[in-house]
Protein backbone atom coordinates (compact mmCIF):
# COMPACT_ATOMS: atom_id res chain seq x y z
CA UNK A 1 0.00 0.00 0.00
CA UNK A 2 1.34 3.13 -0.84
CA UNK A 3 0.56 5.61 2.05
CA UNK A 4 1.14 9.90 1.91
CA UNK A 5 1.27 11.95 4.57
CA UNK A 6 0.58 15.98 4.08
CA UNK A 7 0.31 18.18 6.76
CA UNK A 8 0.57 21.50 8.13
CA UNK A 9 1.70 22.20 11.53
CA UNK A 10 2.50 25.79 13.52
CA UNK A 11 2.92 25.41 16.97
CA UNK A 12 3.82 21.34 16.51
CA UNK A 13 0.97 20.52 17.46
CA UNK A 14 -0.40 18.82 14.25
CA UNK A 15 3.34 17.64 13.62
CA UNK A 16 2.95 15.45 16.66
CA UNK A 17 0.29 14.08 15.21
CA UNK A 18 1.92 13.20 12.49
CA UNK A 19 4.94 11.68 13.73
CA UNK A 20 2.65 9.26 15.53
CA UNK A 21 0.60 8.43 12.42
CA UNK A 22 4.11 7.95 10.48
CA UNK A 23 5.28 6.07 13.22
CA UNK A 24 2.39 3.34 13.10
CA UNK A 25 2.28 2.84 9.48
CA UNK A 26 6.09 2.08 9.58
CA UNK A 27 4.80 -0.64 12.13
CA UNK A 28 2.48 -2.31 9.98
CA UNK A 29 5.20 -2.30 6.86
CA UNK A 30 3.96 1.12 5.41
CA UNK A 31 6.01 3.80 4.34
CA UNK A 32 4.47 6.65 4.02
CA UNK A 33 5.57 9.53 1.90
CA UNK A 34 5.83 12.66 3.89
CA UNK A 35 5.14 16.10 2.93
CA UNK A 36 4.15 19.67 4.59
CA UNK A 37 2.30 21.53 2.57
CA UNK A 38 3.42 24.44 0.93
CA UNK A 39 3.19 26.49 -1.97
CA UNK A 40 5.51 24.36 -4.29
CA UNK A 41 3.60 21.27 -3.71
CA UNK A 42 3.52 19.49 -6.46
CA UNK A 43 1.78 16.00 -5.65
CA UNK A 44 -0.38 13.70 -7.52
CA UNK A 45 -2.43 11.93 -4.90
CA UNK A 46 -3.90 9.64 -7.41
CA UNK A 47 -0.67 7.84 -7.10
CA UNK A 48 -1.18 7.11 -3.61
CA UNK A 49 -3.74 4.29 -2.06
CA UNK A 50 -4.36 6.28 0.92
CA UNK A 51 -3.71 9.62 1.85
CA UNK A 52 -3.39 11.82 5.06
CA UNK A 53 -4.42 16.00 5.49
CA UNK A 54 -3.71 17.22 8.69
CA UNK A 55 -4.27 20.66 9.69
CA UNK A 56 -4.54 22.90 12.72
CA UNK A 57 -8.13 24.77 13.17
CA UNK A 58 -7.41 28.31 12.63
CA UNK A 59 -10.58 30.44 12.41
CA UNK A 60 -12.92 27.24 11.86
CA UNK A 61 -11.06 26.33 9.00
CA UNK A 62 -7.75 24.50 7.69
CA UNK A 63 -5.09 26.67 7.74
CA UNK A 64 -4.32 28.92 5.08
CA UNK A 65 -1.47 26.97 2.81
CA UNK A 66 -3.93 23.72 3.26
CA UNK A 67 -6.70 25.87 1.62
CA UNK A 68 -4.90 26.71 -1.05
CA UNK A 69 -3.38 23.45 -1.30
CA UNK A 70 -6.89 22.40 -2.12
CA UNK A 71 -8.20 25.16 -4.08
CA UNK A 72 -5.27 24.57 -6.97
CA UNK A 73 -5.78 20.84 -6.33
CA UNK A 74 -9.41 21.02 -6.94
CA UNK A 75 -8.44 23.25 -10.15
CA UNK A 76 -6.55 21.48 -11.29
CA UNK A 77 -8.27 17.67 -11.31
CA UNK A 78 -11.47 19.99 -12.44
CA UNK A 79 -9.26 20.60 -16.29
CA UNK A 80 -8.52 16.85 -15.98
CA UNK A 81 -11.77 15.59 -16.26
CA UNK A 82 -11.56 14.09 -12.90
CA UNK A 83 -14.16 15.41 -10.72
CA UNK A 84 -17.74 14.03 -12.87
CA UNK A 85 -21.14 14.35 -11.27
CA UNK A 86 -22.25 12.01 -8.31
CA UNK A 87 -18.73 11.21 -7.30
CA UNK A 88 -18.63 7.54 -7.97
CA UNK A 89 -15.98 5.96 -5.86
CA UNK A 90 -12.67 4.77 -6.96
CA UNK A 91 -11.84 0.99 -5.87
CA UNK A 92 -8.68 1.31 -3.62
CA UNK A 93 -8.10 4.44 -2.74
CA UNK A 94 -8.61 5.90 0.56
CA UNK A 95 -8.30 9.32 2.59
CA UNK A 96 -8.17 10.67 6.31
CA UNK A 97 -8.66 13.89 7.38
CA UNK A 98 -7.58 15.21 10.79
CA UNK A 99 -6.91 18.27 12.44
CA UNK A 100 -5.58 19.50 15.98
CA UNK A 101 -7.99 22.32 17.50
CA UNK A 102 -7.93 23.90 21.11
CA UNK A 103 -11.66 25.09 20.89
CA UNK A 104 -11.98 28.05 23.23
CA UNK A 105 -15.21 29.28 22.75
CA UNK A 106 -17.49 25.99 21.76
CA UNK A 107 -14.92 23.24 21.62
CA UNK A 108 -15.06 20.48 18.77
CA UNK A 109 -17.75 22.61 17.24
CA UNK A 110 -15.02 25.36 16.17
CA UNK A 111 -13.05 21.87 14.47
CA UNK A 112 -15.51 20.35 12.53
CA UNK A 113 -16.00 22.84 9.72
CA UNK A 114 -12.28 22.22 8.75
CA UNK A 115 -12.66 18.81 8.69
CA UNK A 116 -15.81 18.16 6.66
CA UNK A 117 -14.23 20.92 4.18
CA UNK A 118 -10.61 18.75 3.68
CA UNK A 119 -13.38 15.17 4.01
CA UNK A 120 -15.47 17.26 1.10
CA UNK A 121 -11.88 17.31 -1.04
CA UNK A 122 -11.61 13.96 -0.95
CA UNK A 123 -15.02 13.08 -1.81
CA UNK A 124 -14.90 15.59 -4.69
CA UNK A 125 -11.59 13.34 -6.07
CA UNK A 126 -13.50 10.23 -5.43
CA UNK A 127 -11.54 9.44 -2.62
CA UNK A 128 -13.86 7.36 0.64
CA UNK A 129 -13.13 9.02 3.37
CA UNK A 130 -12.49 6.63 6.06
CA UNK A 131 -11.77 9.07 9.32
CA UNK A 132 -12.49 12.27 10.47
CA UNK A 133 -10.45 12.44 13.24
CA UNK A 134 -10.02 15.61 16.21
CA UNK A 135 -7.29 15.88 18.37
CA UNK A 136 -6.88 18.52 20.86
CA UNK A 137 -3.95 21.19 20.85
CA UNK A 138 -3.01 23.03 23.25
CA UNK A 139 -2.92 26.91 22.61
CA UNK A 140 0.63 28.39 23.07
CA UNK A 141 1.66 31.50 24.90
CA UNK A 142 -2.16 32.11 25.92
CA UNK A 143 -2.29 31.05 29.92
CA UNK A 144 -5.96 32.11 29.31
CA UNK A 145 -7.61 29.75 26.26
CA UNK A 146 -5.70 27.10 27.30
CA UNK A 147 -7.01 26.80 31.05
CA UNK A 148 -10.62 28.91 30.36
CA UNK A 149 -11.63 27.54 27.14
CA UNK A 150 -14.56 24.78 26.43
CA UNK A 151 -12.44 22.16 27.04
CA UNK A 152 -10.80 22.76 30.48
CA UNK A 153 -7.16 22.95 30.77
CA UNK A 154 -5.34 21.88 27.68
CA UNK A 155 -2.08 22.82 28.16
CA UNK A 156 0.74 20.33 26.94
CA UNK A 157 -1.86 18.66 24.30
CA UNK A 158 -1.75 16.25 22.60
CA UNK A 159 -0.55 14.51 25.15
CA UNK A 160 0.79 10.60 25.48
CA UNK A 161 -2.20 9.86 25.83
CA UNK A 162 -3.57 11.52 22.98
CA UNK A 163 -1.08 10.03 21.02
CA UNK A 164 -2.09 6.31 21.72
CA UNK A 165 -5.57 7.22 20.73
CA UNK A 166 -4.01 8.33 17.40
CA UNK A 167 -2.00 4.85 17.29
CA UNK A 168 -5.28 3.03 18.20
CA UNK A 169 -7.12 4.80 15.19
CA UNK A 170 -4.13 4.28 12.34
CA UNK A 171 -4.33 0.40 13.62
CA UNK A 172 -7.59 0.11 13.46
CA UNK A 173 -7.69 1.95 9.91
CA UNK A 174 -5.51 -0.80 8.46
CA UNK A 175 -7.85 -3.10 9.31
CA UNK A 176 -10.50 -1.52 8.07
CA UNK A 177 -8.63 -1.00 4.58
CA UNK A 178 -7.82 -4.58 4.74
CA UNK A 179 -11.13 -5.85 5.15
CA UNK A 180 -12.71 -3.37 2.11
CA UNK A 181 -9.97 -4.31 -0.10
CA UNK A 182 -10.81 -8.20 0.55
CA UNK A 183 -13.98 -7.97 -0.16
CA UNK A 184 -13.11 -5.81 -3.35
CA UNK A 185 -11.17 -8.82 -4.34
CA UNK A 186 -13.73 -11.65 -3.60
CA UNK A 187 -16.50 -9.21 -5.36
CA UNK A 188 -18.11 -8.68 -2.23
CA UNK A 189 -20.74 -10.52 -0.44
CA UNK A 190 -23.19 -12.48 -2.08
CA UNK A 191 -25.81 -11.48 -4.02
CA UNK A 192 -29.32 -10.65 -2.31
CA UNK A 193 -32.62 -10.57 -3.81
CA UNK A 194 -35.13 -10.47 -0.65
CA UNK A 195 -38.24 -12.16 -1.12
CA UNK A 196 -40.76 -9.49 -0.43
CA UNK A 197 -39.19 -7.96 -3.94
CA UNK A 198 -40.34 -11.29 -5.78
CA UNK A 199 -43.30 -11.72 -4.13
CA UNK A 200 -44.35 -8.14 -5.31
CA UNK A 201 -42.73 -8.43 -8.67
CA UNK A 202 -45.65 -10.71 -9.74
CA UNK A 203 -48.10 -7.17 -9.46
CA UNK A 204 -46.27 -5.31 -12.21
CA UNK A 205 -48.03 -1.91 -11.83
CA UNK A 206 -47.56 -1.77 -7.59
CA UNK A 207 -43.43 -2.93 -8.32
CA UNK A 208 -42.98 -0.54 -10.82
CA UNK A 209 -44.40 2.57 -8.78
CA UNK A 210 -42.74 1.22 -6.02
CA UNK A 211 -39.22 1.25 -7.69
CA UNK A 212 -40.22 4.00 -9.47
CA UNK A 213 -40.58 5.81 -5.60
CA UNK A 214 -37.14 4.20 -4.32
CA UNK A 215 -35.01 5.51 -6.90
CA UNK A 216 -36.61 8.83 -6.76
CA UNK A 217 -35.15 9.45 -3.19
CA UNK A 218 -31.95 7.65 -4.00
CA UNK A 219 -31.37 10.11 -7.06
CA UNK A 220 -32.84 12.98 -5.14
CA UNK A 221 -30.86 12.57 -1.65
CA UNK A 222 -28.53 15.38 -0.73
CA UNK A 223 -27.05 12.54 1.37
CA UNK A 224 -23.95 10.18 -0.01
CA UNK A 225 -25.59 6.69 -1.25
CA UNK A 226 -23.32 4.89 1.21
CA UNK A 227 -24.62 6.77 4.08
CA UNK A 228 -28.59 6.68 3.09
CA UNK A 229 -27.88 2.77 2.83
CA UNK A 230 -26.13 2.94 5.98
CA UNK A 231 -29.13 4.79 8.22
CA UNK A 232 -31.73 1.93 6.98
CA UNK A 233 -29.54 -0.65 8.28
CA UNK A 234 -30.48 -0.47 12.08
CA UNK A 235 -33.80 1.05 10.72
CA UNK A 236 -34.41 -2.73 9.19
CA UNK A 237 -33.19 -4.53 12.35
CA UNK A 238 -35.28 -2.51 14.73
CA UNK A 239 -38.54 -3.48 12.37
CA UNK A 240 -36.95 -7.01 12.51
CA UNK A 241 -37.37 -7.04 8.74
CA UNK A 242 -34.13 -9.28 7.74
CA UNK A 243 -34.67 -9.12 4.02
CA UNK A 244 -34.69 -5.69 4.61
CA UNK A 245 -31.78 -5.41 6.34
CA UNK A 246 -29.63 -7.90 4.03
CA UNK A 247 -30.11 -5.57 1.33
CA UNK A 248 -29.00 -2.78 2.99
CA UNK A 249 -26.24 -3.86 4.29
CA UNK A 250 -24.75 -5.50 1.00
CA UNK A 251 -25.94 -1.90 -0.73
CA UNK A 252 -24.06 0.23 1.87
CA UNK A 253 -20.99 -2.18 1.72
CA UNK A 254 -21.44 -1.57 -2.67
CA UNK A 255 -21.41 2.04 -1.93
CA UNK A 256 -17.94 2.14 0.24
CA UNK A 257 -19.32 1.47 3.76
CA UNK A 258 -17.35 -1.31 5.57
CA UNK A 259 -18.53 -4.16 7.67
CA UNK A 260 -16.88 -2.55 11.11
CA UNK A 261 -19.09 1.00 10.05
CA UNK A 262 -21.80 -1.68 9.90
CA UNK A 263 -21.40 -3.24 12.72
CA UNK A 264 -20.90 0.52 14.55
CA UNK A 265 -24.07 1.45 13.19
CA UNK A 266 -25.54 -1.84 14.68
CA UNK A 267 -23.90 -1.41 17.78
CA UNK A 268 -25.57 2.02 18.02
CA UNK A 269 -28.64 0.84 17.55
CA UNK A 270 -28.15 -1.61 20.43
CA UNK A 271 -28.56 1.30 23.12
CA UNK A 272 -32.23 1.78 21.56
CA UNK A 273 -33.27 -1.71 21.19
CA UNK A 274 -31.74 -3.65 23.62
CA UNK A 275 -30.56 -6.95 23.58
CA UNK A 276 -33.43 -8.70 21.20
CA UNK A 277 -31.93 -6.17 18.43
CA UNK A 278 -28.55 -7.21 19.16
CA UNK A 279 -29.05 -10.78 18.63
CA UNK A 280 -31.65 -10.06 15.77
CA UNK A 281 -28.55 -8.26 13.87
CA UNK A 282 -26.14 -10.72 14.82
CA UNK A 283 -28.12 -13.42 13.33
CA UNK A 284 -28.15 -12.01 9.83
CA UNK A 285 -24.56 -10.43 9.86
CA UNK A 286 -23.48 -14.53 10.80
CA UNK A 287 -26.06 -15.12 7.53
CA UNK A 288 -24.38 -13.20 5.13
CA UNK A 289 -20.46 -14.28 6.63
CA UNK A 290 -19.65 -10.83 8.46
CA UNK A 291 -18.76 -11.74 11.67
Amino acid sequence: MKALILYKSYTGNTEKVTRTIEKVLRSEGIVPEIKKISKENDVELYAFDLVFLGTPVIELLPAKPVFEFIHSQLSIHRKRGDIVPSSPKISGKYAVCYCTYSGPHTGIREAIPAVKYMEQFFEHLRFSVLGEWYFVGGLKGNEVLSTKGALGDIKGRPTEEDLLEVERRVKNLIKKIEKLDGNHKRGGPTEFVPSSLRFISEDVEFYETFKKLSDIQKRTSSIDRGLQELIKVPLAASYRCRDCLKTHILEAMRNGITDIEIRDALLSGAIMGGPPFLSFSFEVLEELGLV
